[in-house]
């Protein structure tokens, strides 16, 4: 079989995975505005509700250095683990639509979800790597897009099924298109090069340590990680709490998934064009500009469509330069640059996993917000949205990886 016809085959396959495995952490919003009226889970606060949503991200990130050091010490098992991966994932989403208390759906939606999309997620990314060396940032780009085309639909589809059936059926049905979605792609999930030749085992060079430049990036994708999923997780419940009603809520984190298609391919062909420090700059400040001029001051449907729609084109879409970080930090073997590219997956699961517990309590009806209309941020939502910005503005910092760079003893690798 032709090989360019086999890499196009790999790069549909992982768009269709990447489109499974992250659009419910993506769309968890929409959950986490139902739990707060379902019966069973009304008692709950939202901030231990919100903690499941954040779980089902920022482990699914976290576990990725934990995995990736596994298989590739064993490379012959990455089918067995992608296979793992989609029952973990099937049983999450299982287990959660027969979950009563909020720990219940922690364990499952959270935890055993986000267990298994890593699972699943991080053996077929490695692959990217090997069939792409070439337009590597644009080839992410287009494969990340997956996430933003699913979560176009999966709000209004979540939402729809939650208010016509209710959570447990809601569930079941994701967990059932997971299967179909995913399981037809595992054959053309496969290596550019022979198992057999590639098992040698070697110490991974962690001289890349000793780079400013990998900190620096490191640090800059921390901060963006931290600011990265509030508004995805906080729009719908702030668009009920401006009376605007679910849907429109659900329109608003569609907008966002949506925009980040276009965002992720165009921020991944500007990263292969020019120095990656202009994209890490039109990311960050970008999306920060977006915050604090359409989120802080939207207080009707049109300027927070407008907030969707341009936070969405440019925040997410920084996952798209992971690629061009992974080149700067000295990752041009594969194994070398698999294990980066956890590295940086793992900085932004940090963020993500701490940005639910510092939301709630920026959001805690304590004296400076009060749940009331303030100078700044619509009902105490202020503290949360100067917070996001900031955060993304510390992002910035990402362009200056060469100031304090370290010289080598060996040439960079360039843009390709």
């Amino acid at each position: 079989m032709d090989r360019g016809f086999q890499a196009f085959a790999y790069l549909v396959g992982a768009w269709f995975i990447e489109l499974m495995v992250w659009s419910p952490p993506f769309s968890y919003g929409v959950f986490l505005n139902f739990y707060t009226t379902d019966p069973d889970l009304k008692r709950y606060s939202s901030a231990s509700l919100a903690l499941v949503g954040s779980l089902a991200s920022g482990v699914l990130y976290l576990s990725s250095p934990i995995v990736l050091l596994i298989i590739n010490r064993f490379p012959r098992h990455k089918k067995t683990a992608m296979i793992l991966g989609i029952t973990l994932c099937v049983s999450g989403l299982t287990g959660a639509a027969f979950s009563t208390k909020n720990w219940h759906l922690i364990i499952t939606q959270g935890i055993m979800y986000s267990l298994g999309g890593s699972l699943l997620y991080f053996p077929m990314s490695t692959y990217l790597f090997e069939w792409f060396s070439q337009r590597r940032g644009i080839a992410n780009g287009v494969m990340y897009s997956g996430t933003g085309v699913g979560g176009v639909v999966t709000p209004f589809i979540v939402e729809n099924l939650l208010g016509k059936y209710g959570r447990r059926t809601t569930l079941l049905s994701l967990a059932v298109a997971f299967l179909v979605f995913t399981v037809p792609c595992l054959p053309f999930i496969k290596p550019r090069v022979p198992v057999a030749q590639v098992v040698e085992v070697r110490s991974i060079n962690t001289a890349f340590l000793t780079y400013s430049s990998f900190w620096i990036l490191f640090i800059a994708n921390l901060f963006q990680g931290l600011a990265n999923f509030l508004p995805s997780l906080y729009l719908p419940t702030f668009a009920s709490d401006l009376n605007l009603g679910t849907t429109s809520g659900s329109l608003a984190l569609s907008l966002i998934n949506g925009a980040s298609v276009p965002g992720l391919i165009f921020l991944g062909w500007l990263s292969d064009l020019f120095d990656v420090r202009w994209s890490i700059l039109l990311s960050s400040l970008g999306s920060a500009m977006s915050v604090f001029l359409l989120w802080g001051f939207a207080e009707t449907l049109l300027p927070l469509l407008m907030f969707a729609c341009a936070y969405g084109f440019l925040a997410p879409s920084w996952s798209a330069l992971w690629p061009r970080f992974v080149a700067t930090a000295d990752g041009d073997d594969p194994r070398q640059a698999s294990t980066l590219m956890s590295i940086f997956l793992g900085g932004k699961g940090i963020g993500n996993a701490l940005a639910a517990p510092i939301a709630s309590g920026l959001l805690h009806p304590w004296r400076l917000t009060n749940k009331s209309h303030t100078i700044y941020g619509f009902e105490g939502y202020g503290p949360l949205i100067i917070f996001t910005g900031l955060t993304l503005l510390m992002s910035s910092m990402g362009t200056g990886y060469r100031i304090l760079e370290r010289k080598r003893s060996l040439p960079r690798p360039g843009p390709e």
